[in-house]
């Protein structure tokens, strides 16, 4: 009779701790789910803003070093800003919107800024209505000496 009492304790014991392994599974299950939920968006939106930041430095690098700006902005600006507008969307992919603006740095100390030039494909107010913007910059001095910063903005449509 005493050994059929302690196989029933210890199996009621063995039951407690089952019980109490699946509510702490079902707890953890919970808690992770949630902060799932909580946090995805964000990464999906953090992740959005380095690949927006990763090609904006892409294509301000290839457009100084190809020598787009001498061909453009130095030689014929007439026809350069068309020409350089097509070669920025066609370095960027569809559904991004973007803003360049080049300021022509040389000049004397009273007069820093001697001009900028504009060029976008942007609507008007969609950087201001947008959740992820991105503003990069460099400077530049061409072969001639000029000295240009030009400055790239992003946006996805």
């Amino acid at each position: 009779m005493k050994t059929l009492r302690n196989v029933v304790e210890a199996c009621k014991g063995q039951a407690r701790i089952f019980e109490a392994v699946i509510a702490s599974v079902v707890v953890f299950l919970a808690f992770s789910t949630a902060s799932y939920l909580i946090y995805a968006s964000e990464s999906i939106l953090a992740q959005e803003a380095v690949d927006l930041n990763r090609l904006s430095y892409n294509v301000l690098h290839r457009i100084v070093e190809s020598g787009v700006i001498e061909e453009t902005v130095e030689e014929d600006l007439q026809n350069g800003v068309s020409h350089l507008k097509i070669v920025v969307q066609g370095l960027l992919p569809a559904g991004v919107y973007f803003n360049l603006t080049i300021y022509n740095c040389t000049g004397s100390l009273t007069q820093p800024y001697s001009g900028s030039l504009n060029i976008g494909n942007a609507p008007t107010g969609v950087f201001a209505e947008s959740e992820e913007v991105i503003s990069t910059s460099t400077m530049y001095t061409s072969k001639r000496g000029n000295i240009y910063y030009l400055v790239l903005k992003l946006t996805r449509v």
